[in-house]
């Protein structure tokens, strides 16, 4: 492969911000490009539902949200914005907590926007389950949760796309395993290095990229061993089969993705607020930044020309800079170690 610069994606907002802290991609520049995926579950929801969410706000119905997903710009503002003004929005740490919240302090609708990957899904369906066995009334379930081998699979499928390599996420790798990204392997025949995210772990795991990719090797290394098992986690995967079903996905930037979401089975689609409000399906925005081309690695969030000029943590235009895992964020926060 002689003295070749290999183009390698992670697809994990932790990756994306420890790479950066540890100064990894200067490290490796002469030997990899290190680039961001769609790896922040923040990041990848559509402008869409974000202003699906904002109208529910504007009908009076309680939000319950994970706090970064306040803070994304829609069409009329941020839901953060909206609380300001007097708007029941409650940020939440555990799922879980709302059911006591609802106890607590009932109310007529409420609606959780439920985002996240994999890691996240199980925590949702123990919710879906809770609300079920505790009959809690007029709480539904906003489903933005997705799921991280397609969104992998549609980016290799792009004619122009020019990865060599992926850096798996080792949060995700813990609930689904080795498997998909061995089927991945297969498919495209790239090289997949699931990686953990001290220093140590993200050095060990980029030599083994670096020596697959140098060798011609494709395949699945387990640089995570210690914690993510070749079956991953079967208990949370029945969870998930128990409330969900694979379904298309709409992601910021890569568009719709087949079978990249997760629906709510039919049993349960009595919280489901697509079905309670059917309006909301009507609602079809267009991204207000580049953050889509950041998300498929082919803009580098330096290069963006609103960059730490009208687009920054405190001013963002999107959700790349907003969310503590976006990479704009950390090539914000990062910035002057990026040019060190």
């Amino acid at each position: 492969m002689g003295n070749r610069l290999f183009n390698v994606m992670e697809v994990c907002g932790t990756h994306t911000h420890a790479l950066m802290q540890y100064g990894l991609r200067e490290v490796y520049r002469n030997k990899m490009k290190l680039i961001s995926g769609p790896g922040c579950p923040v990041c990848v929801t559509s402008q869409s539902d974000i202003d699906r969410l904002i109208y529910l706000c504007d009908l009076g119905i309680r939000i319950y949200t994970f706090g970064d997903l306040m803070k994304v710009p829609g069409t009329s503002g941020t839901l953060r914005e909206k609380k300001a003004l007097g708007a029941d929005v409650r940020e939440v740490y555990n799922p879980i907590d709302i059911i006591e919240d609802m106890r607590k302090d009932p109310t007529e609708g409420a609606v959780f926007a439920a985002i996240g990957f994999e890691t996240t899904a199980p925590l949702v369906a123990s919710l879906i389950k809770e609300i079920e066995s505790a009959s809690i009334e007029n709480l539904y379930i906003f489903n933005l949760l997705k799921r991280i081998p397609p969104a992998i699979e549609a980016l290799l499928e792009d004619p122009d796309c020019a990865i060599d390599g992926f850096l798996c996420p080792g949060h995700v790798a813990t609930i689904i395993g080795e498997l998909p990204f061995k089927k991945l392997s297969e498919k495209f025949e790239k090289p997949f290095v699931i990686a953990g995210f001290t220093r140590e772990l993200l050095v060990f795991a980029l030599e083994k990229m670096y020596e697959m990719l140098s060798s011609g090797i494709s395949g699945v290394f387990n640089a995570y061993y210690s914690t993510v098992k070749p079956d991953g986690n079967p208990l949370a995967i029945e969870m998930l089969k128990s409330v969900f079903r694979a379904s298309n996905a709409e992601w910021r930037g890569l568009g719709v993705i087949p079978d990249s979401g997760f629906k709510l089975k039919s049993e349960n689609s009595v919280i489901n607020a697509l079905q309670i409000y059917p309006e909301l399906s009507k609602i079809s925005s267009k991204d207000q930044c580049p953050c889509g081309q950041v998300l498929k690695g082919k803009l580098d969030p330096e290069n963006c020309e609103f960059f730490g000029v009208s687009c920054n943590p405190e001013r963002p235009m999107g959700p790349c800079m907003v969310s503590s895992e976006g990479s704009c964020h950390a090539a914000f926060l990062y910035r002057n170690e990026i040019h060190a």
